[in-house]
Formats: structure tokens, sequence, C-alpha cells
């Protein structure tokens, strides 16, 4: 790079923070195109030394440490890290010194950017970067990889260009009943308005039917709302406690006319509502894909063996701390490698799913995974995991066949109308309903 820059007209110094090999062909061939040398290594003054350069100069290159590093970094390198923080601008190559590309971790003593230029595809743990801010703004160069040689990689990051491509088709001489039928099962006396925020993003997915199967008191309470779903009363008491059998063989019945189905959004976790998702999981068509999301996840993670019981494919839909009940585990652990985790409930629950957060991850049991840019505080509202659940379940109706590349869809277009939302009105004042309100804006953007 040095040598490059200085053949460009640059005037360049290489620092070498470590020792180099000798002889030194890279060095020679950086010094005939101009590049100043200085070796730090081992001198007493070299944290001095590299504070006066990068006090004065316009850029600092950081290459010192690339995708490969695996352990902390410790003194002397923590000193000259530290001392190169003086810079005004750092610019890394590939990832930040310090970061780990698979998890995102950021070392204390490591060097943040200010911009970061990754070398020919992005690398995992930026976008998914427990490091917050590490990398400063990301940059992807072509750098002349064969095309196809990458074809085996199973991580790719979600672009608009991808999202497009897996949008459902829509002809044009189609009817309602062209588009799928989803069944929505949630709410409670508590949470009436979770299933209503899932029944309006699946009413916007381009879904052509919706279903909403509520309990008799929570069906009075919203029946109605969204004016262009169908509603379905399950019988229940007055405080919202299910009939289970008859609530579980009313589901079960209609599910075989359904093209997807979303339980959870709103449920509560009553000894009956227990009962009655364990049942229904076990009886539901297996020809009809299920997102589960919500309370279904935190009752389903104390349910032993279910995944084993259930026929139908399943999307599971979780926040950090549902994958933390799910995997037994505490959420600084699944924060700390979320890739790790999302692939492993995918294979354990034999699943697609979708780990919710800042950069959403989409794994599959065959360890693919797809990974969102969608950072948005603005999210990180209630009831916004609601309007997800409801336009996977509406994206799922249309192509029940092709669940991971639903969720993947789902999660683009969620993170797109938050971002619409929040150029809106901001994200400190948007509300969930927004969001849902802007996927028709979303899908518009996409296609």
């Amino acid at each position: 790079s040095g040598r490059l820059l200085a053949s460009s007209g640059a005037h360049v110094t290489a620092f070498a923070l470590t020792g180099r090999p000798d002889p030194d062909e890279k060095r020679v061939l950086a010094e005939e195109a101009g590049v100043e040398f200085v070796e730090l290594s081992g001198r007493k003054d070299a944290a001095d030394v590299l504070t006066a350069a990068a006090e004065t100069c316009d850029v600092l290159l950081d290459a010192v440490l690339g995708t490969g590093q695996s352990r902390p970094i410790e003194e002397p390198l923590a000193g000259l890290l530290h001392a190169a923080r003086a810079a005004s601008t750092v610019v890394a190559v590939d990832v930040p010194t310090g970061m780990n590309s698979d998890t995102g971790e950021f070392d204390k003593n490591g060097l943040p950017a200010h911009q970061t230029v990754m070398l020919g595809h992005p690398k995992i743990g930026p976008l998914v970067s427990a490091g917050d801010g590490a990398c400063g703004q990301i940059d992807v160069r072509d750098i002349g990889i064969p095309q196809g040689l990458a074809n085996d990689v199973k991580t790719e990051l979600i672009t608009p260009d991808l999202a497009r491509s897996l949008l459902p088709e829509r002809a044009g001489s189609a009817n309602k009943g062209s588009f799928g039928r989803t069944l929505i099962v949630g709410g409670s006396l508590t949470y009436p308005g979770a299933p209503m925020l899932a029944t309006r993003a699946a009413l916007r997915s381009g879904c052509g039917l919706t279903y909403l199967a509520t309990a008799e008191p929570v069906h009075r309470l919203i029946a109605g709302s969204e004016h262009e779903a169908i509603y379905l009363s399950l019988p229940a008491d007055n405080d919202g406690k299910f009939d289970v059998n008859s609530a579980v063989g009313q589901l079960v019945e209609i599910a075989e006319g359904m093209d997807s189905v979303l339980i959870g959004p709103g449920l509560g976790q009553s000894t009956a509502t227990i009962s009655l998702v364990e049942k229904l999981v076990r009886n539901l068509p297996g020809n009809v894909p299920v997102a589960l999301d919500a309370d279904a996840l935190n009752i389903l993670s104390r349910t032993p063996n279910w995944s084993d019981q259930m026929a139908a494919t399943r999307v599971l839909t979780p926040h950090p701390g549902e994958m933390a009940r799910l995997l037994r585990m505490e959420v600084p652990e699944v924060q700390a490698d979320r890739p790790s985790a999302a692939l492993d409930a995918a294979s354990r629950f034999n699943a697609v799913v979708i780990l919710k957060g800042a950069a959403t991850l989409i794994a599959t049991p065959e360890g693919d995974l797809r990974i969102s840019p969608w950072v948005n505080s603005g999210l990180a509202k209630g009831g916004t995991g609601d309007v997800l659940a409801g336009l996977l379940a509406g994206l799922l109706a249309q192509s029940p066949g092709r669940p991971f590349d639903m969720a993947a869809l789902a999660v683009h277009l969620h993170g797109l109308a938050g971002d619409i939302a929040a150029r809106q009105i901001g994200q400190r004042g948007m509300v969930a309903g927004d969001v849902a309100n802007a996927l028709p804006r979303a899908l518009c953007e996409t296609e």
C-alpha cells in the first residue's frame, strides 16, 4: 500500500511495529518507490516517535494485524497502538487491528478506525460488531478476486439487489387467493396490541388473506381494528384462559387451509397458553411453514424435545434474550458470538433462525448465514418484533417453499421500513406502527 501511495506522489512513512524478515523484499521495493521506513521494534522511544508522526500526518493507515488475529493484544504493541490513536484520520485495511473478523469482538487495546476498507468481500465481524463504531465508515473494494471463487462461501450480506431477487412474483391476472393465506395466533388481555401490529404488517406484505385468531375476550377488544383482516375467536373464559383442546382442534383445522402460520405475538405464558402452544406445534400440518415468535419461543424454551415432535418447517425469530433461553446460555454469551449462536440454534432446532438485533442474522441448519446491514435505534422499541413476525408470515404465505429467502427478505424490508420511518419522523419518536405503515414504501423501493 505504501509503495503504491508513494508512486502516486504521496509522502509515505512506514512504521514497522514488529520485527521484519531479513532480507525483506517488500521493504526494498517500498524504499525504491520513495517510502521512508522506520523500524520501531525494540526502541525505547517508539511510542513517542509514533505519537509525533500520528499528530502530524493526514492519514494513518492501519495494516498491523489482519483477519487472522486471535490472541489478545499485549505490550509492547498495546502501547504503540495507543500512540497511533493520536492520528486525526485512521484508515484500517480489511479490519481494524484488534477486531475479531468473525465475531466482531474488539480488543480494548485495539486501534479504532474512522474508515475501514475491506478487500474483496465484507467481513462478518464488523457487520455484527460487538465493538460498535470501531470500524467507522465501511467501504468494500474489488481487488480482482475471480468471479465464482467465493461460490462455496456460505455467508452473504443482504444487499438491495439480493432482496430484489427474493421478492415473490406477482402475476397481473392473479386474485387474492393467488398470494397466499396466513394465520396469526396471538394476543392476550395484557398484550392485545402485539397481534394487531403483526396483522398490519402481514396485510402490507403483499399477502392475499390474513387471518387473526385470538382468545374470545381479546377478540371482543380488537376485532375489526384492521378492516382488511379476517378475525377468528378461540374458545376461552372471560380471563382469557383457553379451552385448550377445543382451541387447538379449531386452529389445526384452520391451518390446513393456510399457506403459513405465525404463533406467538402477545400470547402470554399462562398455564393454559403453555398447553395450547405445546399441543399446537405437535399437531400442525407438516406442509405449512410456521413462524414461532415471542411467547411461543419462551414457552418452547422450557419444553423438552419440542422440535423433534414438530412436523412443519419452522422459522424462529428470537431476540438475544429469547435466544439465550432457547440455547440455555446467558445473553452476553449470545452477543459475544452472534453468528455461532444463530447457526447453533438453526442446527439444534432444524429451523431457519432470525437472530434479531443491530445487524440481524438469518441462519439455516445447513450452515448458511445472511447478515442484514441495518442499524437503527428507532427499531429498539416495543412492537417492532411483532411487525417483523407478521411481515415474515405474510411473505411465507406467498412463497412457502422458500423459508430462508423469505426470512432474509422480511429482515431487509423491516430494516428498510425502519429507515424510511426514521427519515420521516426521526428515530427517537418513531414507534412500531410507523414501521408497519412504511412497509409499502419499502416494497416499492425494493422492486
